[in-house]
């Protein structure tokens, strides 16, 4: 019988919050930014589950009712739970590339902390080799900007639903924060750098500076342009917010103002640290010896009912996964989102394309890294002599400018705000970076490209042409970042007896016309055209730069590279020759590569043309291991990449 009634009563509880929620629609819709999420109790649940592919936040009813929650406070762990979806969804690659772009801070940190286990003579020390002291620092970085991140979608609930700002319902908060043990207390506990990325939040709740063990100073104590700290911080967390700002301009902020005084506390536990030997087969410490790299938990606290932060990469991941299937021409061909008939594209042509992109997946992955590093180093600190500083070193220039206010300040002894010094400050600058970069793609379709040949050939092609995309993406996405607009577009040639341009430089918003381009690429290379005439497919490459472009490519502005891929020697050496140099004279980076069993005469040949007389060589002679096509064509890609992107 009390089965019975518990049963009827979760029925009943469920029911009344699916009522209740469908009430609330338009407020969590303002506050996500999303219309279409779909809000579910669940009777089996004890914490939040969001499945971002099924757009489903699963809400805990059983802990709502053992908590006896009011709907203020379940409206509060919903905000609170999705307060950074809007950011998510805008930016979520930058959230799941942070331990790329913090890479220079984790390398500085581990190798503070390497030297120090060199000191005391433990570098060969199973227990402290380098991977795993790298894998403890990232960690704990990590660890930081995820309690910001938690701090800022707790500022964020604040300042969008200001109900919770009102004494009953922040007692409410606080109330369920001290039982997932965030209390002033348990700060005492924690090492310092971790009590000092813990601390935000015990200030923000409980209005009080919590004390740092062993810290000889309170980072709390110190100012920032005449403001305590916490006020400082909170004050541009806020701002943010109420701008519609997110990661991008959040961990700049927290590399300069934060990461500095949290690893200076680091560093001084790491000073005072002692070392043990450990187990040297193992690599485990000695017994009754404590671990000083073991990985902190403080904030993974089972007990709440929010994600944690290995879930919320969960989600990341999911998200990121959705948006690269709804951009993928393929993924989109083969649901029926794309009619792609018009443009002469079958439904055989597609399911061909499909399985060659199947192929290279890892390998577009790992390009996918490549893109999001290159983005996320093109802006670096650079040290900028600036002139009119009240401070640095007499600027003669400045000097003389400011000669009169000199004599006049001196008169009544007050010169010291006079801008007549310079000296050197940090500044984030993003190099100066082409605003479209052309690559083509030339490829012998001969008579002699066998099989293996084709199938080297089609996937290296399809790896190349959508990492092109991705990168696009990358870069749409980043414009803000890199402060310019930015376009990599990629063209087909097919050569043998004659040429012909399968794939144009499309616009990336003629999304169909794009997608059919690729398909084409891949599954209409056949080597039915005859002898190898590369000459001329390269001339007419030439003959395509107009002045303007000429000299775009002269100053920078635009770039251009030729990537050439043919089983053999050309028919006429001569003049490819003189094709590939007159390209190299109008700016055009050239490169080809040979695949294929190969005999004295044509890598003679093939030498002559690609190679000889000039500073660097263009050839490279992959021979009869063609499989090594896709690796050596992206490889060839991605160091131009970082090239332009590094200079």
């Amino acid at each position: 019988m009390f089965e019975i009634d518990e049963k009827t009563l979760i029925e009943e509880a469920k029911k009344h919050y699916e009522e209740f929620l469908q009430k609330e629609q338009r407020s969590l819709a303002t506050f996500t930014g999303d219309s279409s999420l779909i809000y579910i109790p669940d009777p089996k649940l004890e914490r939040f589950v969001f499945n971002p592919s099924k757009g489903v936040l699963y809400l805990p009813l059983e802990s709502f009712l053992d908590e006896k929650l009011n709907d203020d406070e379940i409206m509060w762990h919903i905000y609170y739970e999705l307060a950074l979806y809007p950011d998510w969804k805008k930016r979520t690659k930058n959230y799941l590339s942070r331990k790329y772009d913090w890479q220079k801070e984790i390398d500085g940190m581990t190798s503070y902390i390497l030297a120090r286990i060199k000191k005391e003579g433990l570098e060969k020390d199973l227990a402290y080799q380098p991977k795993i002291i790298s894998n403890y620092v990232r960690k704990e970085l990590l660890d930081l900007l995820h309690l910001l991140d938690k701090q800022t979608a707790f500022l964020r609930v604040l300042q969008m639903c200001p109900i919770y700002r009102d004494e009953q319902n922040f007692l409410n908060i606080v109330s369920y924060m001290k039982q997932i043990g965030k209390t002033v207390e348990s700060i005492s506990k924690m090492p310092r750098h971790r009590a000092f990325a813990n601390s935000f939040l015990i200030i923000e709740l409980y209005k009080t500076i919590p004390t740092i063990e062993k810290c000889s100073e309170n980072p709390f104590n110190q100012t920032i342009l005449n403001q305590p700290l916490f006020d400082f911080i909170r004050y541009h967390l806020v701002r943010q917010i109420n701008d519609n700002q997110g990661i991008v301009e959040r961990d700049p902020f927290i590399r300069s103002f934060i990461f500095p005084l949290f690893e200076q506390l680091w560093k001084e536990e790491i000073d005072e640290m002692t070392f043990y030997k450990s187990k040297e087969e193992k690599g485990e410490q000695v017994k009754g010896s404590e671990n000083p790299f073991e990985m902190s938990k403080e904030d993974e606290i089972p007990s709440s009912l929010e994600s944690t932060k290995e879930e919320e990469e969960n989600i990341l991941e999911e998200m990121l996964d959705k948006q690269d299937q709804i951009s993928e021409a393929a993924q989109n061909t083969i649901q029926g989102k794309s009619d792609l008939k018009p443009y002469g594209i079958t439904k055989t042509d597609e399911q061909l394309f499909q399985f060659y992109s199947n192929k290279m997946k890892s390998e577009r992955e790992e390009m996918r890294k490549l893109w999001q590093k290159l983005i996320g180093d093109t802006k670096k600190e650079v040290s900028v002599k600036k002139n009119n500083q009240i401070k640095g070193k007499l600027d003669v220039d400045s000097f003389i400018s400011s000669y009169t206010d000199f004599v006049e300040g001196e008169k009544k002894g007050n010169y010291k705000n006079l801008r007549i010094f310079n000296r050197y400050l940090l500044e984030t600058k993003a190099g100066a970076l082409p605003h479209r970069i052309e690559i083509s793609f030339v490829i012998d379709n001969s008579g002699s490209m066998d099989e293996s040949k084709i199938q080297a050939a089609r996937k290296a092609l399809a790896v190349t042409l959508l990492s092109i995309d991705d990168f696009n993406e990358y870069l749409k996405s980043n414009a803000t970042q890199l402060n310019q607009k930015i376009e990599v577009l990629s063209e087909t040639w097919f050569f043998g007896s004659k040429y012909y341009n399968v794939k144009k430089f499309n616009d990336k918003d003629v999304s169909e016309k794009e997608k059919s381009d690729i398909i084409r690429s891949i599954v209409k290379l056949d080597a039915t055209d005859g002898a190898t005439d590369d000459a001329r497919c390269l001339k007419e490459i030439s003959n395509n730069i107009t002045s303007i472009q000429e000299n775009e490519l002269k100053k920078g502005n635009q770039i251009k590279i030729v990537f050439e891929i043919t089983d053999g020697a050309s028919s006429f050496p001569g003049s490819t020759k003189e094709a590939v140099q007159e390209l190299l004279s109008k700016n055009v980076e050239v490169y080809a590569f040979q695949i294929g069993k190969n005999n004295t005469a044509n890598e003679k040949t093939f030498n002559f043309v690609w190679n000889e007389e000039y500073k660097q060589p263009h050839g490279v002679i992959i021979g009869e291991q063609v499989e090594n096509l896709p690796k050596e064509l992206l490889k060839a890609v991605g160091k131009n990449m970082q090239s332009i992107f590094n200079n």
